[in-house]
Formats: structure tokens, C-alpha cells, sequence
């Protein structure tokens, strides 16, 4: 396993928002899409704290195309 592929909290954050503007989606269409707050999609997003790290992989494997693996958040690609 490479360990490139394991990322910190501040990095699933950016990869989750890099996700949802690559999608062309404010926060609140985000959030509505996979039924949360915008407020709680912005803490995801600041990768500020472990405790919005579910939020984030919510928003990662709708948008993102990717699949994340607990608890050290293994990022992969999914295939088409």
C-alpha cells in the first residue's frame, strides 16, 4: 500500500471541495444533495476537525468518483 494515498484531515477537506467545484456546486446544493447544513459542508471543507471527516467523504464519493477507506481515509479511484 502506498502511503501517498493516505491523507490528512485538512487534505480530505480541500479534496472534498476541490470535488464540488469541479462539480460546479455551491455549498447549498452540496449540502441539499447529500442532506446535511451548508454550515456543517464548510467545516467539512475547512478540514479543521476529525468531526466533520464524514460530511466530507459524503461529499467526496457523491461528486468525486472516489471511494475512501477508514479510518486513515485511503483515497482510490473508483473505475468506470
Amino acid at each position: 500500500m502506498n502511503e501517498s494515498n493516505f491523507v490528512t484531515i485538512k487534505q480530505l477537506g480541500e479534496l472534498a471541495k476541490a470535488c464540488r467545484e469541479e462539480a460546479g456546486l455551491n455549498q447549498n446544493e452540496v449540502a441539499s444533495l447529500i442532506g446535511t447544513s451548508q454550515s456543517n459542508v464548510s467545516a467539512a471543507e475547512s478540514g479543521k476537525s476529525t468531526r466533520y471527516a464524514t460530511v466530507a467523504i459524503r461529499i467526496i464519493e457523491a461528486l468525486g468518483q472516489k471511494t475512501v477507506k477508514g479510518p486513515f481515509f485511503l483515497v482510490e479511484n473508483v473505475d468506470s
